[in-house]
């Protein structure tokens, strides 16, 4: 009998989500995207905070990105998504939080909010996706200017410095084709390849920045191969 789909409440341009996507592509779990409203959120009324992605795994409900990760990897332990060894692990980890707490704001929301292009088109397909009215189709893309005003000012403040970011990135690849060193691909790969290939796979600006590191090209095509492409959230027809 097959199992039923692990449900994904989402965003399609968060980085969180496309990590969690790209881990349940990875692990071969079939799970059905559920796209939110951006403020009025009733599809998640049972969360408090309000915040995606989360999932409910036939009843069981996990947030945080980085929890439904170590969930993932307890209830669905193979192909493994972290190292056996308990250092190695650590350091997967410890990877995985500095993209989050590091490399998010530092490169993708610098990247995808910061330059004026690759705004229109990110919140174009956030707009695409969204169960909006007609109406809010039509009012979110000028209004997104004045309601994320802040998050754009301080993306934009950071734009001259991306390239910091990617330095980060190629750092954390020395020592074996996957990041920390690791001989096989781990949840902070998975993490990382998610935003980086949502921005190369979408033809967005920054994308040749990327693919011109020669150590981050040759790894993201390590991972290409196990896991989706950075289209992995826009359904058929929605371009960013």
């Amino acid at each position: 009998m097959d199992r039923r789909p692990i449900t994904l409440y989402a965003f399609a341009i968060s980085p969180y989500v496309h990590k969690v996507a790209a881990i349940l592509d990875y692990k071969r779990l079939p799970y059905r995207p559920v796209f939110i409203h951006p403020q009025r959120k009733s599809e998640i009324r049972f969360s408090e905070k309000k915040l995606v992605p989360i999932i409910d795994d036939d009843g069981t409900i996990v947030e945080d990105s980085t929890d439904i990760a170590l969930y993932l990897e307890e209830r669905y332990p193979a192909p493994a998504a972290l190292p056996a060894d308990p250092g190695a692990c650590k350091t997967a980890l410890a990877i995985e939080d500095w993209f989050d707490t590091t490399f998010v704001p530092d490169f993708y929301v610098a990247n995808n909010f910061g330059r004026p292009a690759n705004r229109k088109r990110v919140i174009g397909a956030l707009a695409s996706t969204s169960p909006l009215n007609a109406v809010e189709r039509i009012v979110l893309p000028p209004a997104s200017g004045f309601i994320l005003r802040k998050m754009i000012a301080e993306a934009t403040s950071k734009v001259a410095q991306l390239s910091r970011a990617l330095d980060g990135l190629e750092e954390r690849l020395d020592g074996g084709p996957f990041l920390g060193g690791q001989g096989a691909v781990s949840i902070a790969d998975l993490a990382a390849y998610a935003a980086t290939s949502f921005i190369v796979d979408n033809r967005l600006e920054g994308a040749d920045a990327i693919r011109g590191r020669p150590k981050i090209a040759t790894w993201m095509e390590h991972v290409r191969p196990l896991t989706s492409d950075g289209r992995r959230m826009l359904p058929a027809g929605v371009a960013v």
